[in-house]
């Protein structure tokens, strides 16, 4: 399903200056010279739930707009506006997304804003929900990928939580989708209809996969400095989505059913290669598991390590969960091999 977009579009000085009155301006002034060093225009619609979509409006020079001088952008969740949650009975329809933010804006500001033809796409979230059926399968999975790697990413990890991978094209999140939902939504939900209790019982289980993709993806994939909304396909977005996961849980497409597990690792190598060959190998299997990526690879020879990682790959071994040396058993889960919740 489709979450946060950011959608933006030239407008005239009228436009601006009918929103700009009506909004939150913050600027910065050099005191010596009274030079206006930058400033910001922006307000939020509330929608259901106190949930929110922002609106901004500024100089045209940020997109290279030169012909009317301004530019408008909206930047929200439909789903949230609506339902107040994001989990499932969501929206793949980027049309009808954008369509009705760009609605919710005119009639908030009472004005007509540029035909849909002449809006072009920013960032789109592609999220899906899994069912794990409980909370401890979701905790034992997160906490089993604590050490996974995403070249060039700045890595977070929240135990029982969350792992974050920011990059400058795309941004990967899996997380616990009640713990998250309790940190920072629950409180919208107080003192209104919403049934609390069946939600929750609902999501506990559930894990999200988030792909935030961000303009410089968008450029790549579509060849064209602005995207408009018109030509983007939901199932272009779908696929960075996957291509995203799959390299940072190491999945091979084409063979999904991929061996993982000791036991099964242990007798795939030695169908494959000769006993010594197949022993290194398992060896180093052991210690990407118990040590991770970073300490391996900073203890092993260039050469030998990326050696074997590859033939690990090429033996279609997964190798992107982590054991700790106290857990008996580790919770498996492959989001290709699974169904999103509805």
């Amino acid at each position: 399903m489709i979450d946060t977009i950011k959608i933006y579009s030239e407008i005239d000085r009228n436009i601006y200056d009918k929103i700009k009155f009506n909004s939150i301006m913050k600027n910065s002034i050099n005191n010596n010279t009274g030079e206006l060093l930058y400033e910001i225009i922006n307000d939020h619609l509330e929608g259901s739930y106190d949930s929110r979509l922002s609106v901004r409006v500024g100089c045209g020079s940020k997109y290279h707009f030169v012909d009317k001088g301004y530019f408008i952008e909206i930047e929200g969740s439909y789903h949230k506006i609506i339902c107040g949650y994001n989990s499932h009975n969501g929206y793949c329809d980027l049309e009808f997304i954008a369509f009705n933010l760009i609605q919710m804006v005119e009639l908030s500001y009472n004005i007509k804003l540029p035909n849909f033809s002449s809006w072009f796409l920013q960032r789109c979230d592609i999220a899906i929900c899994y069912d794990l059926q409980n909370q401890e399968h979701v905790k034992s999975y997160i906490n089993s990928l604590s050490r996974c790697k995403y070249p060039r990413r700045n890595i977070k990890f929240f135990y029982d939580e969350s792992l974050y991978f920011s990059g400058t094209t795309t941004t990967l999140k899996i997380y616990n989708k009640l713990l998250e939902f309790k940190k920072h939504d629950i409180k919208k939900f107080i003192s209104t209809q919403f049934n609390l209790i069946n939600y929750t019982k609902e999501i506990s289980g559930f894990i999200r996969f988030e792909c935030e993709i961000k303009k410089k993806m968008l450029v790549k994939l579509y060849s064209q400095k602005h995207i408009k909304v018109l030509d983007v396909k939901y199932e272009d977005l779908k696929r960075i989505w996957s291509d995203e996961f799959m390299k940072l849980l190491n999945i091979i497409e084409k063979d999904l059913n991929i061996v993982r597990g000791r036991e099964e690792v242990k007798e795939r190598l030695n169908n494959l290669f000769k006993p010594t060959k197949a022993s290194r190998l398992y060896n180093f299997y052991c210690a990407l598991q118990l040590n991770g990526e970073i300490d391996v690879k900073e203890n092993t020879p260039r050469c030998t390590y990326y050696r074997n990682i590859n033939e690990l790959k090429n033996a279609k071994i997964d190798f992107s969960q982590s054991y700790k040396v106290e857990e008996i058993e580790l919770f498996y889960f492959n989001p290709f091999e699974a169904k999103e919740v509805a």
